[in-house]
């Protein structure tokens, strides 16, 4: 396929599996997000679960220094948000398109002593300014996926780290968008995350020049 600047997301569909297996996983973390929000000790077992593939993932694709970063699609229960606050001493915008999502996030913010550090806000994957950030995550539930990576491809700053998740079946068209998109991104490395034995995902690592 011939590589260019002006490759577009539209160009890419996913497959009636792939789609099934989106709106699966989506439905997953909304309910987790809900009930982890509602009961404080859910929470607290959802961060222990999850948040050491998150921190496997920061050690790996190394962006401990990074000193504005950006989380796409923090959900209610912003796991990812925190487990950066945790380990990095950076600051972090974690944003979400969903407006109840983004007053739930806010709350667990606050609740946990990070606002110093963490803002939360509504904000859209295919349009937010990300011009300023060293470090970019895109989780898995957020979509349009395509969309949103034209969008970080062309106008995150140079140097930009950009982590992709996606489940393993879609995981592959994004590894077709990747790969067919023009010198500007580099595909550094990929990761394979599980959690359970029937609940897997694919972190890739990117770096804009």
């Amino acid at each position: 396929m011939k590589r260019g600047t002006n490759l577009k997301s539209k160009k890419y569909r996913y497959n009636f599996l792939d789609i099934f297996v989106i709106k699966k996983t989506n439905l997953f973390w909304k309910v987790v997000d809900y009930l982890s929000f509602k009961l404080e000790k859910l929470g607290n077992l959802y961060e222990k679960v999850f948040s050491k593939n998150y921190v496997r993932e920061s050690k790996i694709f190394d962006i401990s220094e990074s000193k504005n970063i950006l989380h796409i699609g923090c959900g209610a229960y912003p796991i990812t948000t925190i487990t950066l606050a945790k380990f990095n001493g950076g600051n972090i915008v974690g944003i979400d398109k969903n407006q109840k999502a983004v007053e739930k996030a806010d709350y667990i913010i606050r609740k946990k002593g990070f606002i110093d550090r963490v803002k939360i806000e509504k904000g859209n994957g295919e349009s937010y300014p990300v011009d300023k950030f060293d470090a970019i995550i895109v989780s898995s539930c957020s979509i349009p996926k395509l969309k949103i990576l034209e969008h970080l491809f062309n106008s995150a700053k140079s140097d930009c780290k950009i982590i992709i998740r996606e489940s393993v079946g879609p995981g592959k068209l994004v590894s077709t968008y990747i790969d067919a998109y023009d010198g500007s991104i580099s595909f550094i490395k990929k990761i394979h995350n599980y959690t359970f034995p029937t609940f897997h995902w694919d972190s890739f690592y990117l770096l804009k020049k």
